[in-house]
C-alpha cells in the first residue's frame, strides 16, 4: 500500500473520533489554523488545539498533518 492510499490499513486498529474532533480535523485538512477553526466553531484556539492533540494521541502521530492523513486513510474525513 502506498503512502497516499485511502484504503484502510488492516494492520492498524480503527480509531473513533468524537464529532467535535472530526469537525476540527476536517477544517484542519482544509488548511485552517486553530484560530480560524475556533472562529468557525465558536471555540478558543486552545480548545481547538486540545481536540487536535487528542486526535494525534488516538492515531499515535505527532502532527496535525499526520492526523489528517490517518483520518483520510480510515475514511473519517473527506480529503477535500
Amino acid at each position: 500500500m502506498d503512502a497516499l492510499s485511502t484504503e484502510p490499513d488492516p494492520a492498524k486498529p480503527e480509531v473513533t473520533l468524537s464529532p467535535r474532533e472530526q469537525e476540527c480535523l476536517q477544517w484542519a485538512s482544509l488548511g485552517k489554523s486553530s484560530a480560524d477553526i475556533g472562529t468557525i466553531l465558536s471555540l478558543s484556539p486552545r480548545t481547538v488545539d486540545s481536540y487536535i492533540e487528542k486526535v494525534c494521541a488516538k492515531f499515535r502521530v505527532r502532527t496535525r498533518i499526520e492526523a489528517v492523513a490517518a483520518a483520510v486513510r480510515q475514511g473519517l474525513i473527506d480529503p477535500g
